[in-house]
């Protein structure tokens, strides 16, 4: 069964899988094949009948979630943004800035004119490269909604100056901190109607539920620790909130299909679970709704059973969760690659070990240029690790105490007050020494 999965910057994948598959496999051979191990921040998106924009459920067949025949046509987007610090792979924040830039030029994520003056700068860094006064444009219009003046534009002019020789991937994450300030980060938003039939539109993410107008002016925020339950009937999805007062109200949001409904109770409770949880329980993850024949089943037989069942909660790790397991990850990854490629036996045929040698111009005493040039980037990863989680630039030299993570530099550190791995408030940084000094791994490259 063929699938076109389209990427945030347009490229179209052809990733072929079985008739039966789960939209889990078609989404781990995409990062796969671009080589990203954080697959929980990522999903896949369709378009429904009605126009919908839906998540395959991963614990699902992909056949039975499609309307029509194969090939079937699938977007791979960040379903939960985190902070740019917690993104360790360079291939998982490169995907993140694509699809934050698809996002600020169509308008859904607005900024301050500040803001905007900033990030049209860099985003003029990143496709023009340095200042050149015949081919650079910038985008603040589309940023912040306001008209160009000429003093914004000499400020724009002067930023992106001051970015000369600026790299592609400081730029890009310079942008994705930028974007982590804004209040509507990480948000995914939804067309519903209320009691009264008026039109709104809901954004769930990481702080809570927003709920705003048609032009997105906001009405009020609802915290995730004031929801009593989030409940779905057909097309009705019903928010049960405390007040004030310690009185419950309901809210009614009106969906336009019975999945865009789903959709809505599925954000809000996979959000949740997401950033606000410390573990996903099993009693979470076996979570459904029954078809007809599920539910006429289980009048006869006994309650356990799995047939007619559809997963409607589709999230198997927390944010906390995801970081480690992507860590941990990336550390078996890195051994076992080094591993397998000093344990590559030699060429069987004297026509590859002719056309080896003949490729390699150099004396590599046992190893070919390709192994050599995969320990040399297996080296470079490594030194990456090292690096401070905050600033990218300078070593891991401090620990925070007590609980003992040691991930920032001493400079990052003392402006910290909590730590950004586990959140426990610090009481002091203890400076380390590590024994993997890069400078001993710049010796192991020469």
């Amino acid at each position: 069964m063929l699938c076109y999965v389209t990427r945030p910057d347009a490229v179209v994948m052809e990733v072929e899988v079985e008739a039966k598959a789960n939209g889990e496999d078609c989404l781990n051979q995409v990062c796969r094949r671009l080589g990203i191990i954080e697959v929980d921040y990522f999903g896949l998106q369709f378009t429904g009948s009605k126009g919908e924009n839906l998540w395959l459920n991963l614990r699902n067949r992909i056949s039975q979630q499609m309307d029509g025949l194969p090939p079937y046509r699938l977007k791979l987007r960040v379903k939960f943004f985190v902070e740019p610090h917690l993104i360790l792979q360079e291939q998982t924040r490169h995907m993140f800035f694509l699809h934050i830039e698809e996002d600020l030029l169509a308008g859904t994520l607005q900024c301050s004119s500040e803001r905007a003056v900033e990030l049209s700068a860099l985003l003029a860094q990143l496709k023009f490269g340095d200042y050149n006064q015949n081919t650079a444009k910038y985008h603040y219009e589309e940023f912040c909604m306001k008209e160009l003046t000429s003093s914004t534009l000499d400020s724009i002019i002067a930023k992106h100056k001051d970015l000369e020789g600026l790299s592609q991937v400081s730029a890009e994450y310079q942008v994705l901190q930028i974007v982590s300030t804004l209040e509507n980060y990480g948000v995914e938003w939804h067309s519903v109607r209320d009691s009264e039939g008026q039109k709104l539109f809901i954004g769930v993410g990481p702080e809570g539920i927003s709920r705003c107008m048609d032009d997105f002016s906001p009405i009020n925020r609802i915290a995730y620790s004031v929801v009593q339950m989030a409940t779905q009937s057909g097309k009705n999805v019903y928010l049960t909130v405390t007040k004030e007062s310690g009185n419950s109200i309901v809210h009614l949001f009106k969906m336009i299909s019975t999945r865009a409904a789903s959709g809505l109770y599925r954000a809000i409770t996979e959000t949740h679970a997401f950033y606000r949880c410390d573990t996903v329980t099993s009693a979470v993850m076996m979570q459904y709704s029954r078809d007809l024949k599920g539910h006429l089943a289980s009048l006869f037989l006994t309650e356990n059973i799995n047939l007619g069942k559809k997963y409607v909660f589709d999230i198997k790790r927390t944010s906390k969760e995801a970081y480690d397991h992507a860590r941990r990850a990336l550390y078996n990854a890195g051994i076992e690659d080094l591993v397998s490629s000093n344990d590559q036996s030699p060429p069987s045929s004297p026509l590859k070990s002719s056309e080896n040698s003949m490729n390699c111009n150099n004396n590599c005493e046992g190893l070919n240029c390709q192994q050599m040039k995969a320990l040399q980037e297996k080296l470079r990863k490594f030194k990456e690790s090292l690096l401070c989680m905050a600033c990218c630039e300078e070593e891991i030299n401090s620990t925070f105490c007590p609980c003992g993570h040691t991930v920032c530099c001493e400079t990052c550190a003392i402006q910290l007050q909590v730590c950004p791995v586990c959140r426990s408030e610090i009481e002091h940084v203890q400076h380390v020494y590590l024994p993997t000094h890069t400078s001993l791994l710049n010796l192991t490259l020469i």
